[in-house]
């Protein structure tokens, strides 16, 4: 295989796929990873679309984020990193790392997604740099900037003040979505943990027309009621540990309810 042959397959694995399925407001849904372990993660990238690695909740850090990026692809599905704050040092080791995207928690101004939007882009669009690494396949793509593959850029929306921004925010050259954190909103509207109420619900709506507007992507965390009856094409669906626990008391209340009959069938028996 030829040099230009290994650039156009790197190319196929670039950022580009998710970037543009997202720019085309395809409903893609994904979970949160937050465990620190590659077959676990495989197992519901097998289920998602994507994965949103966790590094602001959480314990893990660049090396994990590359581990499960490589189990996500493994799978099919694409990995998006969440940075632990909007100007990251982390940011170029996570964009070296190969993932397909990134997002940025409390994104509150267009400012503050101007600058994250320029640290994803190469000379002259941006400030991102250039090294031998997994998203340029080890260095083989000698050019990595003009296979015209990029990171997502997804921001996320968690207070009032950047749902007031939210049109701003969605205008600024470079970003692909905006998605709403409705647990951290509904706090800071005073609904704490009311994903339903018409306070966060009409926040959520205000985003979308902002998104609309600005022709991105509009997602939303956590609350079914926003997606099902907005026009939200991004939903993250819980979490990688919520979903384990809740598998976990499924099973062991199911085996509760066999005892239970094998029990009472035996009671009855005697």
């Amino acid at each position: 295989m030829d040099l230009r042959e290994r650039q156009m397959r790197a190319g196929d694995r670039a950022p580009a796929g998710l970037a543009a399925r997202i720019r085309r407001r395809e409903r893609l849904v994904g979970t949160v990873v937050s465990v620190p372990d590659a077959a676990l993660a495989e197992l519901l990238c097998e289920r998602f679309d994507f994965v949103w690695i966790d590094l602001e909740h959480g314990q893990l850090g660049a090396r994990d984020a590359q581990v499960m990026a490589i189990a996500a692809r493994a799978a099919g599905c694409a990995a998006l990193v969440r940075l632990p704050r909007p100007d990251s040092e982390l940011l170029p080791a996570l964009l070296d790392a190969g993932v397909d995207g990134v997002v940025a928690p409390r994104v509150d101004s267009a400012a503050t997604a101007a600058r994250l939007a320029g640290r994803l882009r190469y000379p002259p669009h941006g400030s991102r740099g250039v090294a031998p690494r997994r998203a340029s396949s080890y260095g083989r793509v000698a050019e990595p900037w003009s296979t015209g593959g990029r990171p997502a850029c997804v921001v996320q929306i968690e207070s009032a003040r950047a749902v007031e921004n939210a049109a701003s925010i969605a205008a600024v050259e470079g970003v692909d979505a905006l998605v709403v954190g409705c647990s951290d909103l509904s706090l800071d509207l005073g609904v704490p943990g009311a994903l339903d109420s018409p306070a966060l619900l009409g926040a959520v709506r205000r985003v979308e027309r902002a998104a609309a507007e600005a022709q991105v992507a509009c997602g939303v965390t956590g609350a079914l009621a926003a997606l099902v009856a907005g026009g939200s094409t991004l939903f993250v669906y819980s979490s990688d540990v919520r979903i384990y626990a809740s598998a976990v008391d499924d099973a062991v209340a199911g085996l509760a309810r066999i005892l239970a009959e094998r029990e009472g069938r035996r009671w009855r028996a005697t």
